[in-house]
């Protein structure tokens, strides 16, 4: 995986300080140029101006600059070279425009903002940003939740997830893991769930004969990724629902990253309410690495 760019927007909340902590701890490890963006709504542009007579988004560019220095404060320090901007716009859209001009290989961002529990993952702004990015999306959750997490000065990742279902958003999110795990020297485990079928109660007993075929099914093809992208790793397939599968295996396996694919607008990994990838997003303590397809 190659990092030359790496785009981090930040809400001045605590948790968007934990977020460029990773996206620092990144681009130092990668030698990457890491670019910190604050959004503006423009109402509140509009507002200051006529109400006040104040430039925000100029205003807004010292409290930037304060955000920034105050986190790198008692760390390595600032990966070089780092550029700061204000932007005035909705989120996502401003987002996903800044990393297009600078053409970032990655977004660093926070799955909560100041508005409450998770509301980047489960609002608009991320719906939007996952709906239509071409970058893949590095999803940090708050900070305390996490085991796995950058320390001053160098990157802390040692034990990486790959979820598959084995479309082909899935595999290219494995092929991009094992990448990783290589550049990192970390551990990579694959891991498959095997969604349960609901059946009537006259069917129970035909259950235990069906699901060991498909478990035995799911392993050989597991074991088939894995012989392509990653000999050597470890692959688990469990029979449950993915997403509580996905997150168990990170929790009990103390993963620090977990590595997804992102389809366009189809597939268990699409990015819409209620998919995998959501699920996921909101339940896991582990840094989520959302890979999307070309055509998204």
């Amino acid at each position: 995986m190659i990092l030359r760019s790496i785009l981090t927007p930040v809400d001045f909340s605590e948790h968007s300080r934990q977020a460029l902590r990773w996206a620092a701890a990144l681009a130092t490890r990668f030698h990457s140029r890491l670019t910190v963006i604050c959004v503006v709504d423009p109402l509140l542009v509009d507002a200051a101006r006529i109400r006040l007579g104040l430039d925000l988004a100029q205003a807004e560019t010292p409290a930037l600059r304060e955000f920034v220095a105050a986190t790198w404060s008692g760390s390595a320090g600032a990966p070089m070279p780092t550029v700061l901007k204000t932007l005035i716009g909705e989120p996502a859209d401003s987002i996903l425009k800044a990393a297009s001009r600078d053409n970032a290989d990655l977004i660093v961002m926070g799955t909560q903002g100041l508005g409450g529990f998770r509301k980047w993952v489960l609002g608009s702004t991320t719906e939007r940003l996952l709906r239509r990015t071409h970058v893949p999306v590095f999803a940090v959750p708050p900070a305390g939740e996490s085991d796995g997490r950058p320390q001053p000065g160098g990157l802390e990742i040692t034990q990486i997830l790959a979820a598959t279902d084995f479309s082909e958003p899935s595999v290219t999110a494995v092929k991009v893991a094992a990448s990783l795990t290589t550049q990192l020297s970390a551990s990579l485990t694959l891991a498959h769930a095997v969604e349960p079928l609901t059946v009537p109660p006259d069917w129970q007993g035909l259950l235990e004969e069906s699901n060991e075929k498909r478990l035995g099914a799911a392993r050989t093809n597991l074991k088939a990724v894995a012989a392509e992208s990653c000999q050597g790793c470890d692959h688990i397939v469990m029979l449950g629902r993915p997403a509580e599968v996905i997150s168990s295996i990170a929790r009990d396996q103390r993963m620090q990253l977990i590595v997804m694919g992102l389809a366009s607008d189809r597939g268990m990994f699409a990015p819409r309410p209620g998919s995998i990838a959501y699920r996921v997003l909101c339940s896991t303590t582990v840094p989520v690495l959302v890979v999307p397809t070309s055509d998204n």
